[in-house]
C-alpha cells in the first residue's frame, strides 16, 4: 500500500469535516447494521442477523447508505447533518470504480435549494482539489457544465424523453442503437441509451451536473412540474454522487417504497423491511430539505487522477477480486 495514498486519504478526510462543521452541520453516528439497508430497485444487500442471550433471530443488513436515518435526525430539529463512513453493496460490479466495502460521504440540509445545494457540492469538489495541493494531478474547469436528463437525450441521442414512452425502443431501434431490442419496456430502453449513448456524451465534459430526471426515475425525490428534482454529478465521465430535493410526504414515500419492492419481486430479488423509526420521522415531519450520497473513493481517486478506487483500499484482505477471476491488467484491484 502506497503511503502517500493514505495520506491522501487522512487530508481529504479532515477537509470533508472541516468543511461541512464550518458550516454547521452536525456529524451524525450512523448504525451499520439496519433493519432496511437501502430502498433501490437493483442493489443487493450483505445480510446478517443478531442473536439474543435466549437465541431469538433478529434479521439486519448491512447499510448501503445512511440515509434513512440522517432524515430521522433531521426529524428531531436538527438542519444540518452529514456523515462519512463505509457503506456496503454486494452482487456488484468487478470494475475500475466499485468495491463491495467503500466510503461513503452524505449530507442533508433544510431550507436549501437544489440550485443551492448544486453550488454547495460544487464549493466541496473544488476546496477537497485545493485540500489535498500538489497531491491532486487533476484539475477542476472553470465552470462546471449543467444539462437536463431531457436535453442530454435530445442533444445526444436524437429523442425526445417521455416519461413511460411505450414507443421507446422503437424509436431507439430507429436511430440504430443496438442495444435495445423490440418488446423492451421503457425502463430497459431507457438504461440502455443512458449508457450507451449519454454516458459515453459525459466523458467530453471534465465535471457536468445533470439535473431532471423523469419522474419514474425519482425515487424518494420530490417531483416538480412532471420533473423529478435531483441531480448527478460526473467528473471526467465517472459518476460522483447523487442527489435529492427530498420527498417529505409520508403516504408518498410509503407508496414508492412498496412501488420498489413490487419490482424488486418482479425481477426476482426479496423485498425489503420498511424501517419503521423512518416512518415515523415523516410522520413528525420534515422540513424542506436536499441530500446528498458522495463517493469518497471516487472523489479521491478522481483528484489524485487514478484509474480506479483499487489502490485506494487498504489491505489485500479487503479485496475480494481474485486472480483466477481476472486478467492479468486488473492487478489494481
Amino acid at each position: 500500500m502506497d503511503v502517500t495514498l493514505l495520506k491522501a486519504r487522512q487530508i481529504l478526510h479532515n477537509h470533508i469535516h472541516h468543511f461541512f462543521q464550518t458550516r454547521d452541520y452536525l456529524q451524525i453516528d450512523a448504525p451499520l447494521a439496519v433493519i432496511t439497508p437501502g430502498t433501490e430497485v437493483y442493489l443487493n444487500y450483505f445480510s446478517t442477523e443478531w442473536q439474543d442471550h435466549r437465541l431469538g433471530r433478529h434479521p439486519l443488513y448491512l447499510r448501503s447508505s445512511p440515509e434513512l436515518h440522517l432524515k430521522q435526525a433531521l426529524s428531531w430539529g436538527i438542519d444540518r447533518v452529514y456523515h462519512l463512513g463505509k457503506c456496503f453493496r454486494n452482487h456488484g460490479e468487478i470494475s475500475a470504480w466499485h468495491h463491495p466495502e467503500f466510503t461513503m460521504l452524505e449530507y442533508y440540509e433544510s431550507g436549501i435549494s437544489l440550485p443551492g445545494f448544486m453550488a454547495l457540492t460544487e464549493s466541496l469538489i473544488r476546496t477537497s482539489a485545493l485540500a489535498l495541493g500538489p497531491l491532486a494531478k487533476r484539475k477542476l474547469p472553470e465552470t462546471f457544465t449543467k444539462i437536463t436528463m431531457y436535453e442530454a437525450f435530445d442533444q445526444w441521442a436524437g429523442i425526445s424523453l417521455i416519461d413511460q414512452d411505450q414507443d421507446l425502443a422503437r424509436k431507439a431501434i430507429a436511430k440504430g442503437y443496438q442495444s435495445v431490442r423490440e418488446g423492451d419496456d421503457f425502463e430497459t430502453s431507457y438504461f440502455k441509451i443512458l449508457i450507451d449513448v449519454i454516458e459515453p456524451k459525459l466523458l467530453e465534459h471534465e465535471a457536468i451536473f445533470v439535473y431532471d430526471y423523469p419522474p419514474s426515475q425519482a425515487a424518494l425525490a420530490k417531483v416538480k412540474q412532471g420533473r423529478a428534482q435531483r441531480f448527478e454529478l460526473y467528473l471526467h465521465g465517472v459518476e460522483l454522487c447523487n442527489a435529492f430535493d427530498e420527498l417529505l410526504s409520508p403516504s408518498e414515500n410509503l407508496r414508492r417504497l412498496e412501488a420498489s419492492n413490487a419490482q424488486r419481486l418482479a425481477i426476482g430479488t426479496h423485498a425489503l423491511p420498511v424501517d419503521e423509526d423512518f416512518v415515523n420521522a415523516l410522520n413528525a415531519g420534515l422540513s424542506d430539505c436536499c441530500g446528498n450520497a458522495l463517493g469518497f473513493d471516487r472523489l479521491l481517486a478522481l483528484l489524485l487522477n487514478l484509474p480506479g478506487i483499487g489502490s485506494l483500499i487498504p489491505f489485500r484482505s479487503n479485496r475480494p477480486y481474485r486472480a483466477s477471476l481476472l486478467s492479468e491488467h486488473l492487478d489494481e484491484f
